[in-house]
């Protein structure tokens, strides 16, 4: 007993002493690092206090204490806001920012601090506020009422507000250069139209501030609003200027005039300069610089030089701006020489900036044209040779997009998508860019340029995220809900949806991006919950897109509001059956509380029962011929017994709604065993078909079966379980696509590629490889009756997003080499038949950058496609058009090949306009590769058409700044272009300029690697004399053979010699000699294999 006792109080002890330290450690703030503390909070009275304040004061932020003074205090206590950081370079992006605020004590919500530094309330402070002569007299039953003190208070508190309101416009302006168009017309405009008297005294009392704000506001920063609309609510803002302001000054007028030009408004400018006038306010230059933008715009050059006289009687001279105006009159007349004359005017009168702006005004006047080929030469002049950039402001490049993207043939902005992304390649992205970018998204979105916009889009994945709280994602999750929204509410096809929807989806969906885009779900969510949407209209893109969204057919709660969104329950009725036929039939699985009200309840509720079928019966019977069966049927009803017999358990018996809890557990009850206890048919399972008999199908080219066995509902789509994809499916693809329909061709692509997330992800292991998708691509081609190159590309967007693993690599070279050259001249095959134009080439063009972009072909430095592609325009269309290829090649791909056509032609006309031409091409070029490469490829062309005179005289020219890689490039390329039929002596002519002349022996590497790569061809191609006669020649300059090459060359002359004794020795050949004739022991073959023999050492 008595150790008990002892125990007890060292139990005691310890845990008064473990309490005693948890008080320690929470007055100490270390609670968290006690675990045994964990528990444990101080009492009331001992909690430590963050700061003691006086009576009517609490602990908060400073900033936020309204003073008698100030009620409504521009407050900035801890809250976490949305704001645009523009301060760290090329991270431009919108990110999560959580202010700090100085703490102390301030007065309680209700009480503001007086003169002495005391909290009283707040209608205390009316004494420090004279008291307005209009309202002295006070009605007797509100004399000394804190009615009274109200009024009072009012005109202080509203006068704040007002101040917020506008400084939040101001601020938004800064910070996004963008604001709301409901904040401008409800805000403002309808306000100062009901007259609002506090609003202009806010307005007008300081109006050189906020009215030049205001109508800024009504052009670029309503970016979510038409034109139209736009000039509507200037219109009317005006008229209140115009009411409440007896004399307008100059800077409203200017103010209005650059707002109407962003606009593109149809406005008389010799009528407001009137106006103008009127009103006695005299127009200042830039006054001058809004109405001559306008005038220009018509391409009126007299009507300009009378307003530039006007302009020069009032004082002001021709300035820079006035210069880029004149510029972009005489650009948009098509007279080019003269616009020209001024850009250099520009750069001697007015500098760099000068220069800019004329370059700005030329290039927009070409996009309004829609001459694109004089636009791409603007462009190619404003490169800096040294940064590779624009040098155009961002205003004016954002401009000459929206141009381009107005005059595209279907206003999408669908052909002059590539060229947008090469602009912006080139742009420099100084302080601001991204924020007027996405102000120009919501622009083209709003205007309905959905692919010039996506082009824009697609710029923001330079922004990195170089801080954790950044959050660039932000805009581009708004920005794609708007397009989404945007697409469904003007009604866009379904087809055109599909390809905006595929190219986003490839665009932010990549494997290195950190973040998925569901643009799917973003589409079927604007078509599910907008307002103004015909049923019909609304089921379509339902059926559109649920196959992206939910393939399996597990998220039926998605149909909700497709079902919700009609009054009648026979069209919620219809609507479900329309749903069942699209393989929606788990209806029990939705909340049983929706289905209640809008489907079961209203149908007991119409429903009359019969003689021979309750009400409960008739509705069963009502949902069965709607699509659903009896197992779901069953258990709605069980779900609506529970869900009723809840709310009658918290309910009177007189307030329990029918049909009760016990009738519908009654007709479960029911209709149980005819539901569940059905006796299991005797119908056999379905054979699965074997992997191995679906293989000798294949093989045998059994197309019925083949097609039999992948169209059935069975084995995961048709396609055995054990199926060895990486085997089968090539000749699958091939079989479909030599004997099926295109038809079907699509339905076994579609259900292939749901599949292709258990393939291997590398390119050279996923069954499908790149050229498989160029083989789909011509029968596509071949199968339309009319070829529309812009449906291939936007097919193209479908496979990749398809089959995302089947990218080009260097295992699939040769493949993708030899389809992609037949499927460009099955496209000019049948571009041909309705005649080539320079449209069709630009369409085809892009189609040929989309497959690079889209990892589906490579064009490696020695390809030949934009040769063959440059050869056909030559014939076809002529030199100029050409030309612009070549440029646009160069440009847009880095692909100079096609140099070699240009120079052939040339070269073959041999008229002074051919060498004058010729010369231009060499001198263009330069520009876009080295001095060395473009000389290089001219001597190859001349060896090739055996001028060797013109070919030295061009290595005298140039052969001292020649690069030995070049020479290796050369050789390549034109040995690619001449691979059927090899040009044997082109081979040695050439190798020996290079050595002799062009400094390649100096070089050994590189000339090893040439050596290399003839061995390699004469290998290949059993030319054994022209390996000997290689080999010899780079003997000469000292060029040692490898160990790899001297086996390839042995192995050459080993299969010339066996093809000698077949055909020209005893006892078989035809020439009847003997290996000791004299013919056959004199002959240089035999002279080099004799010197061979001696470097190898081995009897060959």
């Amino acid at each position: 007993m008595k150790a008990f006792l002892i125990a007890v109080v060292f139990v005691y002890s310890v845990n008064a002493t473990s309490i005693d330290w948890c008080e320690y450690w929470a007055r100490v703030g270390k609670k968290s690092e006690r675990p045994e503390c964990a528990g444990y909070e101080l009492p009331n009275k001992l909690r430590k206090s963050e700061v003691q304040c006086p009576r009517n004061e609490v602990y908060s932020c400073l900033d936020c204490e309204p003073t008698c003074q100030n009620l409504v205090p521009k407050c900035r206590k801890v809250r976490r806001r949305f704001a645009t950081i523009f301060t760290i370079h090329d991270t431009r992006v919108q990110r999560s920012v959580q202010e700090q605020c100085n703490r102390g004590c301030v007065c309680k919500t209700g009480f503001a601090r007086n003169a002495q530094k005391v909290c009283v309330q707040f209608r205390e402070c009316v004494n420090y506020y004279p008291v307005n002569n209009a309202v002295k007299e006070v009605e007797p039953h509100e004399e000394g009422t804190v009615m009274q003190t109200v009024k009072k208070m009012v005109p202080v508190i509203v006068n704040d507000v007002w101040k917020a309101f506008f400084n939040s416009i101001r601020d938004n302006l800064k910070r996004n250069y963008r604001v709301s168009g409901e904040v401008i017309l409800l805000e403002v405009v309808r306000q100062l139209e009901e007259d609002n008297d506090e609003l202009k005294k806010r307005i007008f009392n300081n109006a050189n501030r906020w009215i030049p704000l205001l109508i800024a506001s009504c052009g670029h920063p309503l970016s979510n609003m038409e034109k139209s609309e736009r000039c509507i609510i200037l219109g009317r803002l005006w008229k209140q200027i115009e009411r409440n302001m007896k004399m307008i000054p100059v800077w409203a007028w200017n103010a209005k005039f650059e707002v109407l030009n962003e606009n593109e408004a149809d406005w008389n400018e010799v009528a407001e300069m009137e106006n103008l006038r009127k009103h006695g306010t005299e127009p200042d230059i830039h006054t001058f610089h809004f109405v001559i933008d306008k005038v220009v715009k018509s391409g009126d050059i007299e009507a300009c030089r009378n307003m530039v006289y006007d302009m020069a009687r009032n004082g002001f001279s021709v300035d820079k701006n006035i210069n880029a105006s004149m510029t972009y009159c005489f650009s948009i007349r098509g007279h080019y020489a003269k616009a020209d004359s001024l850009i250099e005017q520009a750069s001697t009168k007015y500098g760099e900036f000068g220069e800019s702006l004329a370059h700005g005004a030329a290039a927009r006047a070409a996009a309004c044209r829609g001459d694109k080929n004089r636009l791409r030469v603007v462009l190619r002049r404003c490169v800096d040779e040294k940064t590779k950039r624009l040098q155009m402001s961002t205003e004016d490049i954002f401009e000459t997009i929206w141009h381009l993207a107005e005059k595209s043939h279907d206003g999408t902005g669908s052909e002059c998508e590539q060229l947008i992304e090469q602009m912006l390649n080139c742009t420099s992205r100084n302080h601001g860019f991204f924020r007027k970018m996405f102000r120009e998204v919501e622009r083209h979105i709003s205007h309905r340029h959905y692919y010039s916009a996506l082009a824009l889009l697609e710029d923001t994945k330079r922004v990195s995220d170089c801080l954790e709280n950044q959050q660039r994602s932000l805009f581009l999750y708004q920005l794609l809900g708007r397009l989404a929204s945007q697409l469904i509410r003007n009604h866009e096809p379904a087809h055109l949806i599909r390809d905006i929807a595929n190219r986003v989806h490839f665009a932010f969906n990549g494997k290195r991006s950190k973040f998925r885009v569901r643009i799917y779900d973003d589409l079927l969510f604007a078509a599910l919950m907008l307002k103004d949407l015909n049923l019909e209209d609304r089921i379509e893109y339902f059926r559109t897109f649920v196959d992206d969204i939910d393939a399996k057919r597990e998220r039926i709660h998605i149909s909700l509001p497709l079902i919700s969104s009609e009054s009648e329950i026979d069209q919620r009725l219809a609507i479900i059956f329309r749903l069942s036929s699209m393989g929606y039939k788990d209806w029990s699985s939705i909340d049983i509380e929706p289905l209640i009200n809008i489907i079961l309840q209203p149908i007991y509720d119409h429903g009359r029962p019969r003689r021979d079928m309750s009400r409960l019966d008739k509705v069963g019977r009502i949902l069965k011929s709607y699509g659903i069966s009896d197992k779901n049927l069953w258990m709605m009803m069980f779900n609506w017994s529970k869900k009723r017999a809840f709310e009658e358990h918290r309910k009177m018996e007189e307030l329990w709604e029918k049909p009760y809890s016990r009738d519908l557990r009654g007709w479960c009850k029911a209709y149980y065993s005819s539901t569940y206890d059905v006796p299991k048919s005797s119908k056999k399972s379905p054979v699965r078909v074997p992997y191995e008999k679906f293989k000798s199908c294949v093989e045998q080219g059994d197309i019925a079966k083949v097609a039999s066995i992948l169209s059935s509902a069975e084995n995961g789509g048709g396609w055995p379980t054990d199926t060895n994809f990486e085997e089968i499916v090539p000749k699958v693809i091939e079989l479909y696509l030599n004997h099926e329909s295109w038809k079907n061709v699509k339905n076994m692509l579609i259900n292939l590629s749901s599949l292709s997330s258990t393939w291997n992800e590398e390119p050279v292991k996923t069954p499908v490889k790149n050229f498989h998708l160029l083989m789909i691509l011509r029968r596509m081609a071949e199968e339309e009756e009319k070829f529309s190159v812009r449906q291939l590309t936007d097919y193209a967007y479908e496979l990749r997003n398809l089959f995302p693993y089947a990218l080009s690599h260097y295992e699939s070279f040769f493949e993708s080499q030899n389809e992609y050259k037949k499927l460009f001249a099955l496209c000019f095959e049948r571009l041909e038949k309705v005649g080539l134009t320079p449209s069709s080439i630009d369409e085809l063009i892009d189609f040929l950058r989309c497959l690079v972009k889209i990892e589906l072909i490579q064009l490696h430095p020695s390809e030949t496609l934009t040769v063959f592609f440059i050869n056909i325009v030559l014939k076809r269309v002529g030199w100029e058009e050409a030309l612009n290829t070549w440029q646009k090649f160069l440009s847009g791909l880095h692909c100079p090949n096609g140099t070699v056509a240009l120079l052939r032609h040339c070269l073959y006309q041999n008229t002074d306009e051919a060498r004058t031409n010729m010369q231009y091409v060499i001198h263009r070029g330069s520009t876009f590769l080295s001095k060395s490469r473009i000389a290089v490829m001219h001597i190859a062309v001349l060896i090739g058409m055996r001028k060797y005179e013109d070919a030295e005289k061009a290595c005298d020219i140039c052969g001292d700044s020649i690069d030995s890689n070049d020479c290796l490039m050369a050789m390549k390329l034109m040995n690619s272009l001449k691979s059927r039929s090899l040009d044997e002596q082109f081979m040695l002519d050439f190798a020996a300029i290079c050595l002799r002349r062009l400094r390649l022996s100096q070089n050994k590497e590189a000339a090893q690697n040439m050596q290399a790569d003839l061995l390699r061809i004469c290998d290949s191609k059993q030319m054994g004399p022209t390996a000997l006669r290689v080999y010899e020649l780079f003997s000469d300059y000292e060029v040692a053979l490898r160990h790899d090459e001297k086996s390839r060359l042995a192995a050459a002359i080993e299969k010339h010699s066996m093809l000698a004794k077949k055909w020209m020795l005893k006892p078989n050949g035809f020439l009847n000699l003997t290996e000791n004739d004299e013919i056959i022991t004199n002959s240089d073959e035999a002279r080099i294999e004799k010197k061979l023999k001696k470097e190898l050492n081995v009897t060959v």
